[in-house]
């Protein structure tokens, strides 16, 4: 085959797989909400103003680093099992969860920090689900990487609204009780 082949015959496998899911799909989303939260990150830490600027000096260098090491972790770990993994920028917009806004850098710097707390969050949602599925599919490698993710990024969390003095759950995801219900 082609490499054009190739590439093609894998973007049908990662479809496949996003509409089945498994853990490979899943954790392409994880990916992509890396990517991205790492491009905000950096657009918060040079355009926040105020308090909020101070908390990002501190913090944003250690977030980038971290998003990095375990970006580098699962894609190494997914390709030594053979599964997609994004690769170029289309894949990354289209797998990704989070919402970018150029004017965002414009927000007072509060806000800003706030909507990466709740990107930490919104990635959350992914790792949970790509736990459980890696648990079903026996890739205990890349569940133990992942429960890490999920312990830093809450830590994370609970820094960032400590700082900006909100309750740990302020505009975070919460499961409605209807939900459960028949």
């Amino acid at each position: 085959m082609t490499p054009e082949e190739c590439y093609q015959a894998e973007l049908k496998q990662a479809d496949v797989d996003h509409h089945t899911p498994t853990a490979g799909a899943m954790t392409g989303h994880i990916l992509a909400n890396l990517w991205l939260h790492q491009q905000k990150i950096n657009q918060a830490r040079l355009f926040a103003k105020g308090c909020a600027s101070l908390f990002l000096t501190q913090y944003a260098g250690d977030w980038l680093t971290m998003e990095r090491r375990y970006f580098d972790r699962i894609n190494d770990l997914l390709v030594q099992r053979g599964e997609a993994v994004p690769t170029v920028t289309a894949q990354f917009t289209e797998y990704t969860m989070l919402k970018e806004d150029g004017a965002a850098k414009y927000f007072p710097g509060k806000d800003q920090l706030f909507d990466l707390i709740k990107d930490f969050d919104t990635q959350l949602l992914f790792i949970q689900k790509a736990i459980a599925l890696g648990k079903q599919e026996g890739l205990m490698k890349l569940v133990h990487t992942l429960v890490d993710l999920d312990e830093w990024m809450r830590a994370q969390i609970l820094a960032g609204q400590n700082f900006l003095g909100n309750d740990l759950m302020t505009g975070r995801y919460q499961e409605d009780d209807e939900d459960d219900e028949w």
